[in-house]
């Protein structure tokens, strides 16, 4: 079965995305002329078919088709959210053993110089209180054999190149190895060895004993070696993503590939595709699901990265609240800012990831007073059952806003549900006016004021913390309650624009539509460029790299084939992690070609990543006298994927139609009672200016315009706010 529809097939014309975040499943349907319509239902962690379903056919239903019509149409089906993150959380994964190089038994629990990693400052004060974070193998299942191959090194003036097999593979421990973990009823076996990423033959060798053991035993364990999930350097980082992959890979495989046959029930010819941490589109066949850490929030980047190219933008700081989080991430040079590896619920792992940050703030975070009279937000939510206002049974910012005018508790997904006003108020006043002696309308504009500055001050550390200057940057804010919040998270910062889109609370699944079908390929090496290399050296470098890419190339044609993909169509993408000899830090550098023939090629990318560091740090910084170091390898392989494109329209006048203005609400805005204008948002037209005081209402979202600001629509439906 084909991951995707033949390109021009006219029979698959729709491209769906669903994006299972922790309080609603979101549905991007995209037409055959580009316009789509998003469809919603409750999240069901015990349920993701119902939730999947319900959330097609609420945006088919829509359009006037059924679900069975939709799917019998798809082109692409993509379908992401948190589920590989929350089995970490809640330590539901598989039982693992694990065989490594003897004398590194103890590698699981030394954490690899984390002792600081999710410390609150009273740990870091006092670290009798500290807490290691538990790790994901029992260390009796962790066993040692013999073997050792060389990282490289100099004996006195004797050479002993990378991949020198020191100490052979003991296979009798392996057998044994495997036996033990067996008898300990180990669901999956992980294999690392210490420098597999430079030489995986042990690992392999390993694997294939083990194997044979289990097929004695008549077991159905798995085997999984590190150098085919994570081949870089750093054996920590790479032991916690093979135990990622071991321990939560295949219990997400599961639950996907439930939803896929839903899916295929219904009618849909193809495979299920899913999103990795990086962006990139695969089906359940991909080796490496770990990386699917955080597919639900790498979706809007995505989305991001689609409107900085429909729009002529280069850099966009993004803003997503959705129900239980608030995620920041980047767009530099309309390229999503991928960081090397990746800290998780207190694991350091080689996970190449979308840099995001984030606060456990959200529209269902709760809200409440502790006995010293101090104020919290979060991080417990309410998730699907939204505050007291609905089927909760404590305050939450959703509550607030209801509260307070914001929102209306009659028009709640378009009216689908009914929120109760009054209730919010009285817990408003029970759970913090009381407590603090404040009115409960000054305590509910105070709370939101704290909420809305608090990510402010998030935007503008992503910003700053890289380097960066605001004014060079759009603002993009999205998710559920991003437009509710959006002028509190924009207030006092100068961007060169503030954007939001009428699709906001479901832009997450909208950027999964637009996600390429895309492996990428990691590969450590230790290649030196000195000040003042010979030609000779300089071509042994791009020896080097150009080897690694082919031999990466080859992966990614046998992998892709595997996964239903043509490799007639897959292109590449090239880049290397490099700089200055004696820092720390490496810079992703991206190439224009994966042609490394010769001393000038290497000269190129020199020249590349002085361009890149040049955009961080101030053209004095630079330091090639210092000579440079290549850390890793890196290769995208994209693969053709269907993809929806945006409409341009004709622009009306700047005056919206009557029949877009509902009614007058009074809100409680910045301490007083203020007069909204509220307008729908599908009867506003390009081009269209609305003043504020303002409302926008649409069944997903709610886009709040405060006195003396505005929001206009442009030719692409885009909403700017000045």
């Amino acid at each position: 079965m084909s991951t995707i529809a033949p390109k021009g097939d006219a029979d698959q014309d729709l491209i769906l995305a669903l994006d299972a975040g922790g309080t609603m499943t979101d549905a991007i349907l995209v037409k055959p002329d580009g316009t789509f319509t998003v469809g919603k239902s409750i999240s069901r962690k015990d349920d993701q078919q119902k939730s999947y379903r319900d959330s097609v056919a609420d945006a088919a239903q829509s359009i006037g088709l059924t679900s069975e019509t939709v799917h019998s149409r798809l082109a692409a089906d993509v379908y992401c959210g948190t589920g590989m993150l929350n089995t970490i959380l809640t330590g539901d994964g598989r039982k693992i053993g694990l065989i490594v190089t003897r004398g590194f038994e103890d590698l699981t629990v030394m954490e690899g110089g984390l002792t600081y990693l999710g410390q609150s400052q009273a740990e870091a004060l006092h670290q009798q209180l500290h807490k290691h974070t538990t790790p994901l193998v029992d260390p009796k299942n962790v066993l040692g054999v013999s073997e050792r191959i060389g990282g490289g090194c100099y004996l006195g003036e004797i050479h002993l190149p990378a991949g020198h097999v020191l100490i052979p593979l003991n296979e009798e421990q392996v057998r044994t190895a495997t036996k033990k973990l067996i008898a300990e009823e180990c669901e999956v076996i992980g294999i690392l060895f210490l420098y597999s990423f430079v030489d995986p033959r042990h690992e392999h060798q390993a694997k294939l004993i083990a194997e044979d053991e289990i097929k004695k035993a008549g077991s159905s364990v798995s085997v999984v070696c590190s150098a085919d999930i994570a081949p870089v350097a750093k054996e920590n980082s790479r032991l916690k993503s093979l135990m990622f992959q071991c321990f939560a890979a295949e219990q997400v495989k599961e639950s996907l590939l439930d939803v896929e046959r839903s899916a295929q029930e219904l009618g849909f010819q193809g495979r299920l595709l899913t999103l990795l941490s990086y962006g990139g589109a695969v089906n359940m066949d991909y080796t490496r699901l770990y990386e699917t850490m955080i597919s639900g929030p790498v979706g809007g980047l995505i989305g991001a990265q689609f409107l900085a190219n429909v729009l002529d933008l280069d850099n966009i700081v993004t803003a997503d609240m959705g129900g239980t989080s608030f995620d920041v991430g980047l767009i530099i040079d309309r390229r999503i800012n991928i960081a090397k590896s990746a800290d998780i619920a207190g694991h350091r792992l080689a996970l190449p990831m979308v840099e995001l940050d984030s606060a456990g703030q959200g529209a269902g975070s709760v809200v409440w007073v502790d006995e010293y009279k101090r104020l919290h937000v979060g991080p417990d939510s309410a998730g699907a059952k939204v505050g007291i206002c609905l089927n909760y049974d404590k305050l939450t910012v959703t509550d607030i806003n209801v509260a307070l005018g914001y929102v209306d508790p009659n028009y709640f997904l378009g009216g689908q549900v009914s929120l109760d006003r009054e209730k919010a108020l009285k817990a408003l006043k029970e759970t913090v006016a009381d407590p603090l002696g404040l009115d409960v309308y000054e305590a509910g504009a105070g709370l939101l004021a704290m909420i809305n500055e608090e990510m402010n001050d998030l935007l503008r550390t992503m910003v700053a913390s890289k380097g960066y200057d605001t004014h060079d940057f759009t603002m993009l804010y999205y998710g559920g309650a991003g437009p509710v919040h959006m002028y509190g998270f924009a207030e006092g910062i100068e961007f060169k624009d503030v954007i939001t889109v009428p699709w906001a609370a479901g832009f997450s699944a909208f950027g999964a539509a637009c996600a390429e079908y895309m492996h990428r390929y990691d590969r450590g090496t230790r290649a030196l460029i000195p000040n003042g290399s010979s030609d000779e050296h300089l071509q042994s470098v791009a020896d080097e790299i150009s080897q690694a890419w082919r031999d990466l190339e080859k992966e990614a044609f046998t992998q892709m084939k595997a996964e239903g993909i043509d490799p007639d169509t897959i292109t590449f993408r090239y880049a290397v992690s490099a700089r200055y000899m004696g820092q720390i830090e490496s810079f992703n550098t991206a190439l224009n070609s994966g042609q490394m023939s010769g001393p000038a090629d290497v000269q190129n990318l020199i020249e590349a990543y002085e361009d890149m560091y040049a955009k961080v740090y101030p053209e004095g910084a630079k330091f090639g006298a210092a000579g440079y170091s290549l850390t890793d390898i890196h290769l995208e392989a994209i693969a053709d994927k269907p993809q929806p494109h945006l409409i341009k329209h004709e622009l009306a006048s700047e005056e919206p139609r009557q029949n877009a203005f509902v009614e007058a609400r009074q809100v409680f805005h910045k301490d007083k009672w203020v007069e909204f204008n509220v307008w729908e948002m599908a009867e506003l037209l390009p081009g269209n200016i609305v003043k504020g005081p303002s409302i926008i209402r649409d069944p997903m979202t709610t886009v709040v315009i405060p006195p003396d600001k505005q929001m206009q629509l442009d030719e692409y439906l885009i909403l700017h706010y000045s």
